[in-house]
């Protein structure tokens, strides 16, 4: 039983206040949904796939991207994680051990601020350097001019052509 200055009087009081407005049509509108926000479509018109990046560690880059590796693709559905490095570098590593470096033409500082990138898958779930471009959230776009692989700490060295 309640009494005088009980909490719970009120409490009472406002509970059926609030079930009575639920229960009378239109007294409680509800509320719209907010529209789900995509990235923008570019020219290709292919759809968005996310992949999150965990961040890298300090890193001296290129000037520029390098030459090779200029025309290499890799299959996104074999990426197993992705790190950052840098704003102009994202390290790719692969279900199977092995690493790629991704370099962009330009610096990509949007990716640093949302820890993740969008790709389009457009030539069979290939990732290429040449032609496609890494998606930040705030809508801008990096070129992929590079993806090089990378040896592993103590790996030999390949024999390079003079």
């Amino acid at each position: 039983m309640a009494v005088a200055g009980d909490w719970r009087v009120p409490a009472c009081g406002l509970l059926a206040l609030c079930c009575g407005l639920l229960a009378v049509p239109g007294a409680a509108a509800p509320r719209e949904r907010e529209p789900v926000r995509s990235m923008p479509n570019t020219s290709l018109g292919a759809p968005w796939g996310r992949m999150p990046v965990a961040p890298g560690g300090p890193v001296d880059m290129r000037p520029s991207p390098p030459k090779a590796g200029r025309d290499r693709c890799i299959g996104v559905n074999n990426v197993a994680g992705a790190q950052l490095f840098g704003d102009s570098a994202i390290e790719l590593t692969m279900r199977d051990g092995h690493r790629y470096r991704m370099f962009f033409a330009r610096e990509c500082q949007a990716l640093s601020f949302y820890q993740g990138f969008y790709y389009r898958r457009l030539k069979a779930g290939q990732l290429c350097a040449g032609r496609d471009v890494i998606g930040a959230r705030s809508g801008g776009e990096c070129p992929i001019a590079s993806i090089i692989p990378v040896r592993s700490v103590g790996a030999p060295r390949g024999r390079r052509r003079g």
